[in-house]
């Protein structure tokens, strides 16, 4: 039989020679859903000979949950009764001819096939493998939906970080400075953030950031000892905040406005207690007392229930020890620097 609509010639047509060798996967079915053929590209996808799944029912050599395989024999079903049917993101579990699994993603199209007696006869199934295409889309949506929590979490800290410096500033003057410098550390550690893809940033690091600008840690005043810690991201961010504070504070009143003024950052891991302790020991002053008003540094930490803060008011130096648990402030505790 030909179809009226193509010449004559059309019946010398090889179309399972010309399916055998297209790079799409089709697979056919008779209305029993007994596989009567596949082309290459189909095993290939399936990663399985095609004697192991020629004459043998769809969902025999391709088991899976009752739940999937009814939704599929039902695209099946319709299309027995002529329609061209599609399953859009279908999952299945891919058994190996080794007896190990996988779960893929396919995307099909089924067409019925008309006999002579112009009942359905077969079903011819295009199938598209979109495995990687949908884990693709799954992380883009877990991506935007990441963005979504940062952004909405950056604004209220710096809607916080806003109403804060606008109780302790004397001016709008002052206000605008010292809010312009917060800004400008929250950027930085956003940026180095983004450059480790968000997996945190080293406790060692941040100190070396927030102190580059005072003489870093080669300088003679300034000594940091430690293991190498991992923080989480909002670790990172919290951390950044406060040690920008403790520098600027350093900066305006401690150890780096006086030139014989030193500073001594030590920190340690305690497995035992699960805490993560830093200590700021600023020294080689005098005459520093106790302020009357409350800071922004101390304001920024009270928000902060997680942690502890306990700040010694030495006549030589600002001392100032925290406390963090180590579940919430790191990712791990890798080596001795």
């Amino acid at each position: 039989m030909t179809h009226k609509g193509l010449p004559p010639e059309a019946v010398y047509l090889n179309f399972r020679k010309l399916l055998d060798n297209i790079p799409s996967a089709y697979m056919v079915m008779d209305r029993n859903l007994h596989i009567v053929y596949a082309n290459p590209a189909y095993m290939q996808t399936v990663e399985r000979n095609l004697s192991e799944i020629l004459g043998k029912h769809i969902f025999a050599s391709f088991p899976d949950t009752e739940e999937r395989m009814q939704t599929v024999e039902a695209k099946f079903l319709e299309t027995l009764k002529g329609e061209i049917t599609r399953l859009e993101r279908q999952y299945f579990l891919l058994t190996r001819s080794d007896g190990s699994t996988s779960e893929k993603c396919w995307q099909c199209v089924q067409t019925p096939y008309y006999g002579a007696d112009g009942e359905v006869a077969y079903i011819i199934q295009n199938a598209e493998d979109i495995t990687d295409a949908e884990a693709l889309r799954k992380k883009n949506l877990m991506i935007a939906a990441e963005l979504d929590h940062r952004v909405k979490n950056l604004f209220s800290v710096v809607q916080a970080v806003a109403s804060l410096a606008g109780q302790g500033s004397r001016d709008i003057d002052e206000f605008r400075e010292q809010f312009s410098s917060r800004l400008n550390a929250m950027s930085r550690t956003y940026s180095a953030l983004s450059n480790t893809n968000w997996d945190g940033l080293l406790l060692s690091d941040i100190f070396e950031h927030e102190l580059e600008q005072y003489g870093g840690v080669g300088s003679d005043r300034i000594k940091m000892t430690g293991p190498e810690v991992l923080l989480g991201p909002k670790s990172s961010q919290d951390g950044s905040m406060i040690i920008h504070e403790l520098a600027t504070n350093a900066a305006k009143y401690g150890c780096f406005s006086d030139p014989n003024g030193r500073l001594h950052v030590s920190w340690q891991v305690d497995l035992s207690a699960q805490t993560l302790a830093v200590e700021w020991s600023e020294t080689g002053l005098s005459g520093i007392t106790e302020p009357t008003q409350t800071g922004f540094g101390t304001q920024l930490t009270d928000f902060m229930p997680n942690i502890k803060v306990e700040r010694v008011y030495r006549d030589e130096g600002l001392l100032v020890r925290t406390v963090v648990p180590l579940p919430i402030a790191a990712r791990s505790a890798l080596r001795n620097i």
